[in-house]
């Protein structure tokens, strides 16, 4: 079984992401999760309490280093994934700085393994921007970024608040399928890269 890591992107008490986070972790993962075989694991980043990366040495550069536990939970979870779902709103046309940050912790632990975007927004350009400003910041970690970002717009027309969709969303069976789409494809690559990973080219011939 493969395990894929899902990642909030904010951490405000009302953050809309919340309905979409709780709309895969009852609704859609259950599904997918059993018939693919995927451990999903959703994760918000306030769980941590990851304070401003404040380190001497970039942590690729820095291989033993010493972290409080909350600070090492969040790299041993991260390294223990095969796969990655981050989940983001934007922000003046970029990601929270509470995503950057727990990003600036990370070393190698998400290199060469697949990732999928979703962003989100109360409108309906859904947060596109977020999402490019996360696939540059991920992929100089080595982050293998699936190139289609999920879109997810209009989040609280379509979701509830406890991560059902609404009797009336305009968009349900949209982004119903749309997002089965997404956690399958998020599956299939990362059961491919863990059964088949990468092996440096040996030179010598």
């Amino acid at each position: 079984m493969v395990t894929v890591n899902v990642i909030l992107g904010s951490n405000r008490q009302v953050a809309i992401g919340k309905r979409l986070f709780k709309y895969l972790e009852n609704q859609i993962a259950p599904l997918v999760g059993e018939r693919d075989e995927i451990n999903f694991k959703f994760i918000t980043l306030d769980q941590y309490h990851l304070d401003f990366f404040h380190e001497d040495l970039p942590p690729i550069n820095n291989p033993e280093r010493e972290l409080a536990p909350n600070e090492q939970q969040w790299i041993d979870d991260m390294q223990a994934a095969d796969g990655y779902i981050f989940i983001t709103p934007e922000y003046n046309h970029s990601i929270p700085a509470v995503l950057k940050n727990a990003i600036d912790y990370l070393a190698f632990e998400g290199n060469r393994k697949p990732t999928k975007i979703i962003s989100y927004a109360d409108s309906m350009r859904a947060g596109q921007f977020g999402g490019e400003a996360l696939r540059e910041v991920i992929n100089r970690l080595g982050f293998i970024t699936l190139p289609m970002i999920t879109t997810v717009g209009k989040v609280t027309a379509n979701f509830s608040a406890d991560g059902f969709l609404l009797e009336d969303a305009p968009s349900g069976a949209y982004y119903q399928k749309k997002l089965l789409e997404t956690l399958h494809e998020i599956g299939f690559y990362s059961r491919i890269l863990k059964d088949h990973p990468y092996q440096e080219f040996n030179s010598k011939v």
